[in-house]
């Protein structure tokens, strides 16, 4: 009988936990799975427990690395082994709700789905104390009703600096869709970030219940509550590379571009924190030069390209180069994507400008904000409207009273 899902569990010294991990999934009803167990060279009795449960259960698989080989390789090997119709990841020292299969069955077969996102539950292992954990971690701010496809939910998660949330064992999706869209972790990593943007591109049909299917345990010695070491931000700088890779094969709208540049600068600064984490603490440096100059991460990281720079075509960077006077109309997101790409076109003559200046905001990127309408002695000038649309005829009505004319509007929503 074909398995309706299959339950890839990586495995590596986790004695004091796999027995309960097993137990919570052997429970599931209402659903037809097998267990994939891969353990990655263990070094305790987890192993043994294995072995156990296997005689007890035929529905337990057990394949062994001879010698530790990494999260990412041990949960690969998991997905080639797999051969259920829908492929699901649990931690080994973590527990699944009572009916959590059968809820996510029902979920991605009822409506065709390559991808179900869903909520957990955090809580902290006997007798152990932290400051870094939070019960609703897991948990989105916000409902997400109905289908979506990937990229489009994932831009909507970022517009509402909602919760991205980048933990594999929180997503069930349809092992064809992931075949095809070879969504295997990069291989060899030692640190293994569940990033889950590949997933999010390559989806066509998208759910995210508020369900919380899940328990996630805060201990000692997990890799969440390990010390970070150089092959987190090793790990971190190859994925940035692969995940901006997969995006330069994409096309999609505006808004949703824009979407993806806040995650990646979002992915830049976590970074740019460990690697002065690093510096600080005297370890050894990451060596940039190993990446190639023309990489994504070299252009943005090292020499602060804009990434997102569809915001002005190529016509439009022309027409501002040979205007013999520049205003930038605004202050805020859009004006300041807008001037990331005039300085790297090394267009840097331009007067910034707005309605009302504010008390607290004086400058805009070191150049001191004017009012709009005491600039009427550079009425000849271009003015880039960076701003949003909403206000779009009392900003036409008063850049026109002021004798504007010259006028182009940047749109990036």
């Amino acid at each position: 009988m074909v398995k309706e899902i299959s339950v890839i569990v990586p495995i590596y010294n986790v004695e004091l936990y796999l027995r309960e991990c097993l137990d919570s999934i052997l429970k599931q009803t209402g659903v037809n799975f097998e267990i994939v167990c891969v353990d990655d060279g263990s070094t305790d009795t987890s192993q043994f427990i294995l072995k156990e449960y296997a005689r007890m259960d035929s529905r337990i698989k057990i394949y062994t690395h001879l010698h530790n080989m990494g999260h990412a390789t041990t949960r690969n090997d998991g997905y080639r082994y797999a051969k259920g119709e829908y492929l699901y990841t649990i931690d080994s020292d973590d527990i699944l709700v009572d009916g959590a299969l059968h809820r996510m069955y029902t979920c991605v077969k009822d409506h065709n789905l390559d991808l179900l996102a869903f909520s957990a539950k955090a809580f902290l292992d006997k007798d152990y104390i932290t400051e870094i954990w939070e019960e609703n971690e897991y948990v989105r701010k916000q409902e997400y009703p109905g289908i979506y496809n990937g990229p489009e939910l994932f831009a909507l998660l970022m517009k509402n600096n909602d919760r991205v949330i980048a933990n594999r064992v929180l997503y069930c999706y349809k092992r064809e869709f992931f075949l095809k869209n070879n969504l295997f972790d990069e291989e060899g990593l030692r640190y293994a970030d569940d990033s889950m943007f590949s997933y999010y591109m390559a989806a066509k049909r998208v759910m995210c219940i508020s369900d919380q299917l899940y328990l996630r345990r805060y201990r000692r010695g997990s890799t969440v509550t390990s010390p970070l070491k150089k092959i987190h931000l090793e790990s971190l700088i190859i994925l940035f590379e692969a995940e901006m890779n997969k995006w330069r094969t994409l096309k999609f709208r505006n808004e949703i571009n824009q979407q993806i540049e806040r995650y990646f600068d979002l992915r830049l600064k976590e970074i740019h924190r460990l690697q002065c984490l690093f510096q600080q603490e005297k370890s050894e440096e990451i060596c940039l030069k190993e990446y190639p100059s023309d990489s994504y991460f070299c252009k943005r990281f090292i020499r602060q390209e804009p990434l997102y720079s569809e915001c002005l075509s190529d016509e439009q960077i022309d027409k501002i180069r040979k205007s013999e006077f520049v205003i930038l109309y605004g202050a805020g997101f859009i004006a300041t994507e807008v001037a990331r790409v005039l300085e790297y076109k090394a267009i840097t003559d331009y007067v910034v400008a707005v309605t009302e200046p504010q008390d607290n905001k004086q400058l805009f990127r070191g150049r001191r904000i004017k009012k709009i309408t005491n600039l009427t002695n550079l009425n000849k000038a271009l003015v880039v409207v960076a701003v949003s649309k909403r206000n779009e005829k009392e900003i036409m009505k008063l850049l026109s009273d002021y004798g504007f004319h010259n006028i182009m509007w940047i749109v990036l929503n």
